[in-house]
């Protein structure tokens, strides 16, 4: 009797171990070798994407097993120890399953960015996949859930943003212009608790029910997958494209620094010193750059193509905001060098009572202008990208001969003008004495600098008898080009100027 129990008792135990063997199916063993091509059941699949190694809230997997209505394989690793390192085995679960759940990603990853990880490798080798494969009716679901130990904020935008260029890459090395839309529905959640991973599975769940029936069965997709590796892996070939990426983001960031500098100087109204040669270095320094860190791309054909868009797009980026520069700077030459003449004319204006003799003694000045403006601008030039300043040169002429004839009817003239005739009509006539005489007078000229900008100025004066006082008021204390004339410091708040005048009669 003793014997019988015990022997129902071990029949009990074989019974239940053999039904929890047959509740998980290993499709593909560790070594990468398929064991059933066939799977039980291939609807409703998810797919469960793990990363060995790494602590996991979901299961993590050595083989491609499936159990009930869920599907487990490993994702890549970057050493690519054996066929599912190389993640074939993730890609051809993920290809025959309604939704599909990435796991094992962590922040870190994130920060870094997918692409140079081994979930990176394991997304590249599924989008390789399912471009073979062709498209479904509708988008599968793809769910990528980053592990942290506490409640984090993700920026779902960039973590698929990252997931579509890893798509470009992989269709831009296969030679395919689908989009990611088209095959997958891209959702970014954190998991932190189990509480967290039966929400993400019943979404998943829920997804596979209305998913598109899969485009083959999962031992003929794995020997595809397999096959394609053996003879052309297009993986090696995102991954070339995404460090050209790599390298535009960096020789980007590098030439960022010195642009914002120029910029800001500009936007101030002041030149950039030796712009043209500066910028030349800076064009050829970038692009030196980025050649040097993709030199491994450039002999792969479709990277290599890839490689010279994404050059093209670097060097017309860099070459569009030295133009922008280079006409911003041309422009303030311009207004620069037109201000300056006028005040030439004004000074000028005493001396040059007729008019033809005006134009005439006016012409050196002319000329003195255009030269400086020729020598400055020869500074912008950018000969490789035939930004050169002969058109700059021939308007500027243009607009010194303009502002030459009309000087004699401009505001400016007009109003001293009016100043030197008022001053004529008041000055009073003194009566001569035999004997001779001296008279004295005192004008004193008081300024006022506050702080600001130069954005108010005005000027008080009263005048007793052949004595006078004058008070200005300038807030431009701050403005960069007073202390620039200062050697560096503020102006005095309070500058006081007597003149003593002497008339003398004999």
């Amino acid at each position: 009797m003793l014997l019988r129990g015990i022997f129902s008792l071990a029949a009990v135990v074989v019974a239940v171990s053999c039904n929890a063997a047959a509740a998980s199916t290993i499709l593909v063993d560790s070594s990468g070798s398929l064991t059933k091509s066939t799977i039980p059941t291939s609807q409703n699949l998810v797919a469960l994407l793990s990363s060995p190694g790494t602590p996991n809230l979901f299961t993590n997997s050595n083989t491609v097993s499936i159990d009930e209505n869920i599907i487990s394989a490993p994702g890549a690793n970057l050493e690519e120890s054996g066929l599912l390192g190389s993640g074939i085995g993730a890609a051809a679960a993920a290809s025959v399953a309604g939704s599909v759940i990435l796991t094992g990603v962590t922040i870190a990853d994130v920060e870094a960015g997918l692409d140079g990880t081994r979930h990176g490798r394991t997304l590249a080798e599924l989008f390789s996949s399912v471009l073979r494969l062709g498209k479904r009716s509708k988008p599968t679901s793809l769910i990528i859930a980053v592990q942290t130990d506490k409640e984090a904020s993700l920026d779902s935008s960039e973590v698929e943003g990252c997931v579509q260029e890893i798509f470009d890459s992989v269709a831009a090395a296969i030679g395919s212009l689908d989009e990611l839309d088209d095959y997958f529905d891209i959702t970014s959640t954190t998991v932190t608790s189990s509480e967290d991973v039966s929400k993400i599975m019943s979404s998943a769940q829920s997804a596979a029910k209305d998913a598109a029936k899969p485009q083959g069965i999962f031992g003929d997709i794995y020997k595809q997958i397999q096959k394609a590796s053996d003879d052309a892996d297009p993986t090696p070939v995102a991954e070339a494209i995404l460090s050209c990426n790599d390298a535009y983001s960096r020789a980007s960031r590098t030439s960022r620094a010195k642009i914002a500098a120029w910029k800001h100087r500009v936007s101030r109204n002041l030149m950039v010193n030796n712009f043209g040669s500066q910028a030349e270095s800076l064009l050829t320094r970038t692009l030196d750059m980025f050649d040097r860190d993709t030199m491994a791309a450039a002999g792969l054909t479709r990277a290599g193509e890839q490689r010279l868009v994404i050059r093209n797009k670097l060097q017309s980026r860099l070459e569009g905001i030295l133009e922008s520069l280079f006409d911003d700077q041309m422009a303030l030459l311009e207004k620069m060098t037109l201000k300056r003449f006028q005040l030439t004319l004004l000074r000028k204006m005493d001396k040059d009572t007729d008019v033809s003799e005006f134009f005439e003694n006016n012409a050196d000045a002319l000329r003195s202008a255009a030269f400086a403006f020729d020598n400055t601008a020869s500074s912008l030039e950018i000969p490789s990208l035939s930004l050169t300043k002969s058109k700059a040169i021939q308007d500027v002429n243009g607009k010194l001969n303009n502002a030459l004839l009309t000087f004699p009817d401009s505001p400016a003239a007009k109003i001293k003008a009016m100043k030197k005739v008022e001053a004529a009509v008041s000055k009073k006539q003194q009566p001569k004495e035999s004997g001779g005489s001296i008279s004295a007078a005192l004008d004193l000229v008081a300024m006022v600098r506050p702080d600001g900008f130069g954005n108010l100025q005005g000027f008080a004066g009263y005048q007793f008898g052949q004595h006078s006082v004058t008070v200005g008021v300038h807030n431009d204390a701050d403005e960069p080009s007073v202390i620039a004339q200062f050697g560096g410091v503020r102006p005095p708040f309070l500058r006081v100027q007597p003149k003593l005048k002497l008339d003398v009669e004999l």
